[in-house]
This record gives C-alpha cells, sequence and structure tokens, in this order.
C-alpha cells in the first residue's frame, strides 16, 4: 500500500513540475518575442534606477556664495578663509561691492546666499559685544534655504568657539558624531531606497501584465478548458515574474554599490532572503489586480497608481513616518514598503538587528500569504 502511495505522489509531483515548466518556458519565450515586455521589465527599472538615484538626492553641496566684506580686519577675513577652505559644501564666488550686488547675484541665479560682515565687526568683538552678520539666501526653495542657513549658522558658531577666549572655551569641547550616516550623506538613503520603490512598482506590474495579455488576446481561453489547475497556473506565472525580478535586484544592487557608491554594511543572505520575500509580496499584488484588470493599459495605470502612492509617501523613503500624523503613521504600517525600507536601512545605514529584521521579515511572509490566497480565491477559471 506504501509503495502505491509513494508511486501515487511522484506521479502526481511530476504532473506538477511538467506543468509549471511549461508554463515557465512558454512565458519564457513570449518574453523574447515581446520587445515592449522586455523594456518593461529589464530597461524601465535601470532607468528609473539612475534617474531617481541622482535626481532624489537632496544633499546640498558646493553652495556659490558671495561676500561683502564692510570690516576688512584680520578677523573679518579669518571667517571669510573658513568659508572658502570648506569647499566641499561652498563655492566662492568673488567679492561683491554692496548689498544691490549681492541682490542682483541672487536674483540671476549665480549664488544661493551672501555673507555680509559689517564695519564694526572686529570692534564689537573684541568689545565683548554682539556682533552682527547678515546672510542673504535664496529662499526660492525652503529646504535648501534650510539647509544652507544651517550650514552657515554652524561655520559661524564654530569661528566663535575659535576666537573666544574664555575659560569655558579651553574647558569644554563639544564633539559631535552622527551615528550611522556619519557625514548625513542623504544619497545613501535616496538611492538604497529606490529598491523598495522599484522592486514593488515592477514586479507587480510585470507579473500582471503575464495574465491581462492573455486576456487581451484571448489565448486565456486555452487555460480555461486546459487541464491545469488554477494553483499552478498562478505559481508558474509568479515563479517566471520572481525570476526575471531577481535578475533587476542583482543589477540595482550592482548599480548602487558601484555606480554610487554606497556600501553595503549588513548580511548579504539575509538582504537576499528579505529580497526575495519583498518579490513575492510585490509579484503577488500584481496577480491579484490582474483579477479586476482586463487590458495591459490598465493593468500599467492602474498598479502605477495604487503602487507609486504608498511607495514614495508611506515607506519613510522621504519622510520619517514617526514624524507623520497619526492617520498617515496607521496608514504607513498597512503597506509592504515600510517593512521592506526598514530592512534597507539595517542594511545600508545602521546595521542588522536580528529581532527587527526577522520582525519584518515575518511581517512581509504574511502579506505574501495574504495577497496569494486573495489571487487564489479570485482567480476564476472559467468566464464568468
Amino acid at each position: 500500500m506504501s509503495l502505491i502511495w509513494r508511486m501515487f505522489l511522484s506521479t502526481t509531483q511530476n504532473k506538477f513540475l511538467k506543468k509549471i515548466k511549461a508554463i515557465y518556458l512558454k512565458e519564457l519565450k513570449e518574453l523574447k518575442r515581446d520587445k515592449i515586455s522586455r523594456i518593461i521589465v529589464f530597461v524601465v527599472p535601470f532607468v528609473m534606477m539612475i534617474i531617481f538615484g541622482y535626481g532624489m538626492a537632496l544633499d546640498v553641496k558646493h553652495i556659490p556664495f558671495t561676500v561683502l566684506d564692510e570690516d576688512k580686519t584680520s578677523l573679518s577675513r579669518e571667517l571669510i578663509y573658513k568659508f572658502i577652505n570648506n569647499k566641499e559644501y561652498f563655492n566662492f564666488y568673488k567679492y561683491s561691492n554692496s548689498q544691490n550686488e549681492i541682490i542682483n547675484l541672487i536674483d540671476k541665479n549665480i549664488i544661493r546666499f551672501g555673507l555680509v560682515i559689517p564695519s564694526n565687526f572686529t570692534e564689537r568683538l573684541k568689545n565683548r559685544k554682539t556682533a552682527k552678520v547678515q546672510v542673504l539666501i535664496d529662499g526660492v526653495f525652503p529646504y535648501r534655504a534650510d539647509v544652507i542657513k544651517s550650514y552657515v549658522t554652524s561655520m559661524i558658531n564654530s569661528f566663535t568657539l575659535e576666537i573666544n577666549n574664555i575659560d569655558l572655551s579651553s574647558n569644554l569641547k563639544i564633539n559631535v558624531r552622527y551615528w550611522f550616516n556619519e557625514n548625513l550623506e542623504n544619497i545613501k538613503l535616496t538611492t538604497s531606497g529606490l529598491l523598495a520603490i522599484i522592486l514593488f512598482i515592477n514586479p507587480a506590474i510585470f507579473a500582471s501584465l503575464l495574465i491581462v495579455k492573455e486576456k487581451e488576446y484571448g489565448s486565456i481561453y486555452n487555460i480555461y478548458t486546459s487541464s491545469i489547475s488554477k494553483f499552478e497556473y498562478l505559481f508558474g506565472k509568479q515563479l517566471f515574474a520572481v525570476s526575471v525580478s531577481i535578475i533587476n535586484f542583482i543589477v540595482e544592487f550592482l548599480l548602487i554599490k558601484y555606480l554610487f557608491g554606497i556600501p553595503f554594511k549588513g548580511n548579504l543572505p539575509l538582504f537576499i532572503l528579505s529580497t526575495f520575500l519583498y518579490i513575492l509580496v510585490s509579484t503577488s499584488l500584481g496577480l491579484l489586480m490582474s483579477t479586476f484588470l482586463k487590458t495591459q493599459v490598465s493593468a500599467i495605470v492602474g498598479i502605477s497608481v495604487i503602487a507609486i502612492i504608498p511607495a514614495f509617501l508611506y515607506s519613510g523613503y522621504l519622510v520619517p513616518v514617526s514624524s507623520m500624523s497619526k492617520e498617515a503613521f496607521i496608514q504607513a504600517h498597512i503597506y509592504p514598503t515600510f517593512y521592506y525600507m526598514n530592512i534597507i536601512k539595517m542594511n545600508y545605514l545602521k546595521g542588522v538587528n536580528i529581532n527587527l529584521y526577522t520582525l519584518n521579515s515575518i511581517i512581509l511572509l504574511v502579506f505574501y500569504i495574504i495577497l496569494f490566497s486573495l489571487t487564489y480565491l479570485l482567480f476564476k477559471k472559467k468566464e464568468r
């Protein structure tokens, strides 16, 4: 009896694998023939990484500025040289002769700020009085203006500490170190975080198209009348979408490391595992949407709208989730991008906390089970 049971299981497994293999090879041939699909699958993620990788980097560096030195003393020149010598963040344009000239340079978009040192600057410092300097900042972009203000304030405070001769300056030394992202380089988050965006949008669209295009072309009727089961059909489609998406992940991972120069600090095997789970989630979302959509255009547009908004706004990519309103904070936790973004931060910035990593990975697994189960229940192996 046990021999018969083993033979039955072996035959069933062989049939299952053959059907999965047939679906996989069919999709591979379709991909080779379909130029548009190849562009969507391979070119679009690459272009998104390049465009957003450079375009979303919000680091403010090499700021052009000018100086109006009305004091013309050694102390005023010392303050000016602190700005000029900091070539990573500031780019000295020239000395100006008046405030009107500074305003004119800002209006022409030549400089971002002007530093005005009044004629009584040194005298007031020597008399232990408050010395003021004026900073005229281009405020067209509030974020950039605020960053410039913080840079200038930091430079002036540093200068004040250096020239202060009171005992406190010799006894007290403030050493600031930023944890995880030591140089405060925003590109480390914006570039690595693109993995969460791209691997949520592109695999979902591609997985959806695998089914929707058969509906649009009418070839889905072959599936309706075949002996293949719903699970075999959906699993075979997802297997192909996942394998293609993993290739994209490898390409994007290498771009982040070697083109953008972002070091990977985490555990690579764990990161690959969590990425695999995340791709399962995104492809399951695409399969789920394909049960409602009937044309390729509607699939691309519909999934783009559904996926892009949460991926950018509620993942912690642009704004920390902890600083959001209560409603937005709750909403962020119902999207899988939030949990994969946490995993990205652990691997690229903070280092892996195994407890947090496990929690986020389990949540991704729950997302996959729910989405695939819904797809299985809603997909009908016959036309309604």
